[in-house]
């Protein structure tokens, strides 16, 4: 019989899938304004995605996820769809993984300069990708990874950062970040960039539903899921409130380099007395990363093999490894990071253009999140008597209470993605929009026309019996 998970290790498994100190430099460039947009993304995204995913996974339990409650919801078409855009937007995300973890290195060894060079990035994200594609198709390695790169990468820096962060502020005071008041701390929302902070921030916890998979896994997942839940949640918040006030703190908010987070490390350290000691944290961080690249590189694949099994894409997608890791989609995902990484050496000036497909993955994201909530909704009628040992508190009030708010925070994402930031040059806002709702369109349009054409040949005569190893 399975071994249950404890609560307090359910916490640390959610924390460790969408926690990242990537994010502090973000959360520390708006100051104050921080605490209300945090605040706001765990009302309006965090917790009402995490408990209604909480509730579909214990009730439709099978490998695949939100593919599979979608499929439960709205047919196999759209479950198919909602595969594809996990699928494809991950391809960004973990290029996104792979370069930053290619610039902390960069940071770690002394060479900041390499920061700059197209090809090092390049070659390093590839590089990396490929090692941890590697260790996951060996299954027990890829899980190994995940958990000790989760306590060396994520809890210690973490940690630490906050740490010295509150002992920074205490031994120097306030010096940077200016007065705490109603009007510092109150974002002005008729500015169109304070919202679209608040859409970034919401997706510092992106991918949180994915540790709904253990809601099963936990003793009384009635009462301990939803305390997992608020704990892990509020965690991350007062962490990176803390660690990202308190960078605020130490750097003037010009200086801060949103890409480098050992920026803060290197000021709190140098006054210890002990600059080399951010090189080391630089090189756990990495492992951080590695870790985080190692938890996602399965998830989309898996629900893409149910979907190639159900007869949506030809045999050839449909191979397993004997630990039952979805080998073809995992080699193309590798390849497909492979080929974006190449940009950095083909266009020498890539900011805006990989900025406007960041966004793209986000609206992609936004959208697989609308189909979940809805079949939330769906499913509580239509679905009444599948048993789900862990319910939204409140029945059907505490239902459409949670599924309005995700749906707002949701939306107000994908509306705001549409809208130039000033990020974005003048002479650029128009193809932004235009990228954005083609680009949409087509990764939307091309499941529906690979579904429409489908061959009956294509189907799984039976889905292998395979136990999917726990990443």
């Amino acid at each position: 019989m399975k071994k249950k998970l404890t609560l307090f290790q359910l916490i640390a498994l959610s924390v460790a899938f969408y926690g990242s100190i990537r994010n502090v430099p973000t959360v520390s460039s708006s100051g104050w304004d921080a605490i209300f947009f945090m605040i706001a993304a765990a009302i309006f995204f965090a917790i009402p995605i995490s408990l209604i995913a909480a509730e579909l996974a214990t009730g439709w339990p099978q490998e695949g996820g939100p593919q599979v409650w979608v499929k439960s919801a709205f047919g196999e078409k759209w479950a198919f769809v909602i595969a594809w855009l996990l699928w494809v937007q991950m391809l960004v995300g973990m290029q996104m993984v792979g370069s930053a973890f290619a610039s902390i290195f960069a940071y770690s060894i002394d060479s900041p300069l390499l920061v700059h060079e197209g090809l090092y990035i390049s070659l390093t994200t590839i590089a990396v990708f490929w090692a941890v594609t590697i260790a996951n198709l060996k299954g027990e390695l890829g899980k190994w990874l995940s958990t000790l790169g989760s306590v060396i990468g994520i809890y210690i820096p973490f940690t630490l950062l906050v740490i010295l962060g509150l002992w920074y502020w205490i031994d120097v005071g306030n010096v940077n970040l200016g007065v705490l008041s109603w009007d510092s701390a109150i974002p002005d929302l008729t500015h169109i960039d304070k919202l679209s902070f608040f859409a970034g921030i919401c997706f510092v916890f992106a991918g949180l539903e994915i540790s709904s998979v253990h809601a099963n896994d936990i003793e009384n997942p009635k009462r301990n899921y939803p305390i997992a839940v608020f704990v892990s949640i509020g965690a991350m918040v007062i962490f990176n409130l803390i660690a990202g006030l308190t960078e605020a703190n130490a750097i003037p908010s010009k200086d801060i380099q949103l890409a480098n987070i050992l920026q803060p490390f290197q000021v709190y350290l140098t006054k210890l007395g002990v600059p080399w000691l951010t090189n080391v944290l630089g090189l756990m961080i990495c492992v951080g990363m590695l870790a985080q690249m190692s938890a996602w590189v399965l998830g989309p694949s898996k629900s893409m093999i149910k979907v190639a099994e159900e007869g949506n894409l030809p045999t050839i997608f449909q191979k397993r490894t004997k630990n039952g890791v979805p080998v073809t989609f995992v080699l193309l995902q590798a390849v497909g990071v492979s080929v974006i990484s190449l940009l950095f050496i083909i266009v020498p000036s890539i900011n805006t253009g990989y900025f406007m497909v960041l966004i793209l993955t986000t609206i992609l994201y936004s959208i697989v999140y609308l189909f979940i909530i809805g079949s939330e909704v769906y499913l509580h009628y239509h679905a009444k008597d599948v048993e789900r040992p862990f319910k939204i508190p409140g029945g059907t009030i505490g239902m459409w209470v949670t599924s309005s708010l995700a749906f707002i925070g949701v939306g107000i994402t994908i509306l705001i993605s549409f809208i130039p930031s000033m990020d974005i040059p003048a002479d650029d806002k128009t193809s932004y929009v235009l990228f954005e709702g083609i680009g949409t369109f087509i990764c939307f349009v091309i499941p529906l026309i690979i579904y429409k054409y489908r061959k009956s040949s294509w189907k799984a005569p039976l889905t292998p019996a395979v136990t999917p190893s726990n990443h």
